[in-house]
């Protein structure tokens, strides 16, 4: 907690106008985090629908069949 508390300590010590860019900096960076998170969870499924483009006829309709050989 020693960085977080210099770093608070530090910010004490800013005027309004250099606080509002700051504060856009912290906005910026949680941003791209999130956007970090959204490109990986897109991933699995982007490979999944290459892995399943060299399938011959339609997954959904095995699918279906095979749910209704088990009724």
């Amino acid at each position: 907690m020693k960085i977080k508390d210099q770093t608070i300590k530090e910010l004490e010590s800013l005027a309004a106008a250099e606080l509002h860019i700051v504060y856009d900096l912290v906005k910026s960076m949680k941003e791209k985090e999130k956007k970090t998170a959204i490109v990986r969870r897109g991933t699995p499924y982007k490979k999944v629908r290459q892995l399943l483009s060299g399938c011959k006829g339609s997954l959904g309709n095995d699918i279906i069949t095979a749910r209704q050989d088990r009724i």
